[in-house]
Parts: C-alpha cells; sequence; structure tokens
C-alpha cells in the first residue's frame, strides 16, 4: 500500500529519507507495506505452533500482564464492555477473554475475523468478534469502559481520525490501553532486519507509519485522553518498553528514547 497521506506525526527535516534509506538497506521496498500480511495469513498463519504471528503469542503474557494490572488498579470488573480495536485473527482478544473479560474485537478484514471466529469456536472461548473500520466505527458515542488497541496503531495511516473514534466510543473515566511502535533508526533497522530474515511477514511494517509516544500523547490530548503520570518516566507518562531479551519478551524501563522500541501504556478519558 502507498502512502499517500499521514496525520499524527511530526518527521524532523531528512527524517522520511533516513528512514527510507535504512529500510532499503533490508531489501524492503516501502511503497509495498501492509500488503494483505494479515488477511492472508488463515488460521494457520494466526494460530499454529510456527504460524507466521507465532511472536504475537509470545508477547500475550507480557501485555495481557500489563493490561490486567491496569484493570485491576482500576476496578474494572468482567462484566464491563471492552473493545480491541485492530484484532486481526483474535489472538490478544481470546487472550483477554479466556481471563474472563466481556471483550469485543474488531477489525476491518473479513478474512481475519473469520479466523478470529473459527478458532474461537474451536476452542468454545467466549468472544464477539465484528467488522469495522477505525475511521468509523459503528458503535454509539461512548459505549465502551475500555478501548484498546494492540500491534495496530503503527499500520494506520491517518492516526487523527482513529483516535477521534476511539475515544468517542469511549465513556468518560474510561480507559485507553495501547502498545505500538515507536519511530527511530533502532527501532527501524530492528524491524526491517526482521522482515529481511523472514522472522517476520515481508509486507508487515510501514516504518513512516511508526509512532513516537509524544505524537501519540499529543494526538491523544485533543479528544479528551490524558495519560497517566509517571513523573519517573523520561516521557512524564505511564510507559513500558517491551523488548526481547535473552530469547523472551520482558517489560522494561524505558532507558532512551532513540532506542525505545515496542511500547505500552496507557490513557484515561475525561
Amino acid at each position: 500500500m502507498k502512502i499517500n497521506t499521514i496525520t499524527g506525526r511530526n518527521y524532523q527535516i531528512g527524517e522520511e529519507e533516513k528512514l527510507t534509506t535504512l529500510a532499503k538497506k533490508y531489501g524492503v521496498k516501502l511503497n509495498k507495506r501492509n500488503v494483505d500480511t494479515y488477511s492472508d495469513a488463515g488460521l494457520e498463519g494466526w494460530w499454529g505452533e510456527n504460524g507466521c504471528h507465532k511472536p504475537l503469542h509470545e508477547m500475550n503474557p507480557i501485555r495481557g500482564g500489563f493490561v490486567m494490572d491496569v484493570l485491576k488498579k482500576f476496578e474494572i470488573s468482567p462484566d464491563q464492555p471492552i473493545i480491541e480495536i485492530g484484532c486481526g485473527g483474535g489472538i490478544f482478544s481470546e487472550y483477554i477473554a479466556r481471563l474472563g473479560y466481556n471483550i469485543l474485537g474488531v477489525d476491518i478484514s473479513m478474512e481475519s475475523i473469520n479466523v478470529a471466529k473459527e478458532h474461537a469456536f474451536i476452542t468454545h472461548v467466549k468472544v464477539d468478534y465484528q467488522v469495522g473500520s477505525v475511521y468509523e466505527l459503528p458503535f454509539e458515542n461512548e459505549s465502551f469502559d475500555i478501548v484498546m488497541s494492540s500491534d495496530f496503531l503503527e499500520h494506520i495511516e491517518d492516526l487523527v481520525t482513529a483516535i477521534s473514534e476511539m475515544s468517542r466510543i469511549l465513556k468518560k473515566g474510561g480507559l485507553f490501553i495501547f502498545d505500538t511502535i515507536a519511530r527511530n533508526e533502532s527501532s527501524t533497522t530492528t524491524f526491517m532486519k526482521l522482515e529481511a530474515e523472514g522472522v517476520i511477514p515481508a509486507g508487515t511494517h510501514e516504518p513512516l507509519l511508526f509512532i513516537k509516544p509524544e505524537e501519540l500523547e499529543s494526538v491523544a490530548n485533543q479528544f479528551g485522553i490524558d495519560f497517566a503520570k509517571d513523573i519517573n518516566n523520561i516521557y512524564g507518562f505511564v510507559l513500558k518498553s517491551i523488548q526481547f531479551i535473552d530469547g523472551k519478551f520482558k517489560l522494561v524501563e524505558i532507558q532512551e528514547k532513540e532506542t525505545l522500541p515496542h511500547y505500552i501504556g496507557y490513557g484515561i478519558k475525561k
């Protein structure tokens, strides 16, 4: 998919050219990003033991633990409505459902939603799924107590419209929980190398769509979502880094902005 219009990112002078050059170093062509990587994965790709999305399963306990800590902190009961936007084949939605929570997974890909439904049926997990676009969500205002976005924001061009819609369906006092990829030379090198080596499918990521945490906070603030503050974090709000260390995914404190890869945090709707 060729990128035409990108909102919510504030590129520095020369940044786009530098990231493009880095991507090309690993044989990655940016105008071929996001090409049906998720729609074409099928049941085996999403859920197979050696499927192309195996790393997402390995990350579940890490980000799931973070989400559970937040839900417990705010005393979210299992019957309160939760929605995951960009749920793909249901890997994270099903994980949360297995913990007893009422969750709806939404994705624009009919093929991915069909995979999610099929796997939930096979495994007898109670989780609902629906096709829908983040740019025009088919729900009433303030319909959900929790809006989650996991491994999704770094795939969309129009971040402003997406956050606007997610905020619209979130109740006042509700939680916006997210994890995505930071935009810097280090993360671009890491993810482009993973694609070049076949660890993750070619066409999975577009570095120009990666999002710096301060950019995400700025857009969220526009639509009434305040990130939970943390004076000990270098960004000034609650944020953890998800990193692959010694063969396992781990949650760690952020040390340097220039090398931040995958990150997770949350905000509260005013």
